[in-house]
């Protein structure tokens, strides 16, 4: 018999319902740990072993060690995964959303189930910002500062990290330029927001200039990191619908 497929509708509640569960305040916690991976509290002077479940709030650093991945899942839904060598910190978070930051490394970053939120997340690297609300992208900020964003589904405003300010949400087509295709070799300032879609990447040098071009994802599947994610963000899903199912299930046995 062919598995009952759920609409993604049913998937997002159910999903925020199990997130929600637990926080205690906390802003996000470490949902996976693999290998090292260290907390470094605000406040605090020296780091410490991160442990799954733990809480993080703001102004806490996190830092995946040299063969090392972590994942923290948001109060919002949202869901991030750090790849070796690499920091995070959660810079502030308002009733819009989320600000977090990354001075080096490889993060994923699921926001599907923010679109049923309506909260914003924010993740900057030292010469860049994505600004999103329910989709999937991956940013490598490299020793240079010099940042690549890539985004799998649907869309991300891009935009500079230093001396600029988001603009409020737009009222009107224009506000948010793109998506254009810029050829490089970074010939353009970023200096404004652009908006770039599933399939297309922006990377942006330590000058903060910026070039767009279209990426092959089957290729990039090849990546073990990119791999990795795609297969947890399936996993994650496939169960919420086994939940579903034993939800649905209970209730049946209950009626007879």
């Amino acid at each position: 018999m062919e598995k009952k497929k759920y609409p993604r509708l049913v998937l997002y509640i159910l999903s925020a319902l199990c997130i929600s569960q637990g926080f205690a305040g906390s802003v996000a916690k470490v949902k996976r740990i693999e290998g090292k991976v260290s907390i470094l509290k605000k406040g605090a002077a020296n780091w410490r072993d991160a442990r799954v479940n733990m809480p993080v709030n703001v102004g806490d650093e996190i830092y995946s060690r040299e063969e090392s991945f972590a994942e923290l899942v948001y109060t919002t839904g949202a869901v991030i995964r750090l790849d070796e060598k690499t920091k995070v910190t959660i810079d502030e978070v308002t009733a819009k959303g989320t600000k977090s930051s990354t001075p080096i490394g490889n993060i994923w970053a699921n926001m599907r189930k923010l679109t049923m939120s309506k909260k914003e997340f924010e993740l900057s690297s030292p010469t860049a910002t994505a600004a999103i609300r329910g989709t999937v992208f991956h940013m490598n900020t490299k020793e240079d500062s010099s940042t690549d964003i890539s985004v799998y589904e649907g869309k991300v405003a891009v935009g500079p990290t230093k001396g600029k300010k988001k603009p409020a949400q737009p009222k009107g087509r224009h506000e948010i330029q793109g998506p254009t295709e810029i050829p490089g070799p970074y010939e353009v300032t970023l200096d404004q927001w652009r908006m770039i879609v599933a399939g297309q990447m922006i990377s942006v040098n330590k000058e903060g200039k910026y070039s767009e071009k279209k990426f092959d994802a089957e290729k990039a599947a090849q990546d073990d990191f990119v791999k990795k994610n795609q297969e947890l963000d399936r996993s994650f899903e496939k169960d919420l619908e086994e939940r579903l199912e034993n939800i649905e299930k209970n209730k049946k046995d209950e009626k007879e």
